[in-house]
């Protein structure tokens, strides 16, 4: 959508990304988790896939929370493509080592994840990226749901482009019905994609099916 060259992800998470970059046509990926245990793993498949790809490619990954990136020594950036922890509704690395350093842990009331990590994250790969990509949902805390985006985007309206539609998987429920959950998992279920952009002209929607979702599931 983009034909970025360099690519940053400040929230490596399970690896998808990474192993999205080395099937893309960028170059360089800059990325970032504070779990210890998956940051081997990202080491050990950057190895297969170094193989694969004939060593064209360079990666450059850090141990740390984004709100810990050495921001200075990151420009240029063609697209920044994540997806942020959901503050407290997705837990990584519960129980884990170095558990203290992941986001929910670290900004454990809301206001303070929104302030001291998300935005001022966002904010960052905004101003070093060309385009920017951001996965998230608003999240609920105790049946209040926070406009998380929204809040973004008044912070920098002139970048935002839009949103898109990305259809996932439904997360499993556990329902003892195994036609309801049958029917459940069957269910058309989207995430927003955040798009911000400092070309006031780029129109990512062009590379989309522009369907609606009625037609869609016609």
């Amino acid at each position: 959508m983009t034909d970025a060259k360099t690519v940053l992800d400040t929230s490596m998470g399970w690896g998808d990304r990474l192993a999205g970059f080395y099937a893309s046509n960028a170059t360089h990926y800059i990325g970032c988790d504070p779990n210890p245990n998956t940051f081997k793993v990202y080491k050990e498949m950057i190895k297969v896939f170094d193989k694969l790809t004939d060593n064209k490619k360079t990666t450059q990954i850090y141990n740390c929370g984004a709100e810990d990136l050495p921001w200075d020594e990151i420009n240029n950036v063609d697209c920044a493509f994540t997806s942020p922890p959901y503050f407290s509704t997705e837990r990584y690395n519960e129980g884990g080592e170095k558990e203290e350093l992941q986001s929910w842990a670290k900004f454990n009331e809301y206001d303070k994840w929104q302030d001291n990590f998300f935005v001022p994250v966002s904010l960052n790969c905004i101003e070093r990226s060309k385009h920017t990509l951001i996965n998230i949902m608003d999240p609920k805390v105790k049946g209040k749901r926070y406009y998380t985006s929204d809040y973004l985007i008044d912070k920098v309206p002139d970048m935002f482009r839009g949103q898109i539609g990305m259809r996932i998987m439904q997360r499993p429920k556990n329902l003892k019905d195994k036609e309801q959950h049958k029917e459940y998992m069957n269910d058309i279920y989207i995430e927003n994609v955040w798009c911000f952009s400092k070309d006031k002209n780029y129109d990512y929607f062009k590379y989309t099916n522009n369907q609606t979702l009625e037609n869609f599931l016609q």
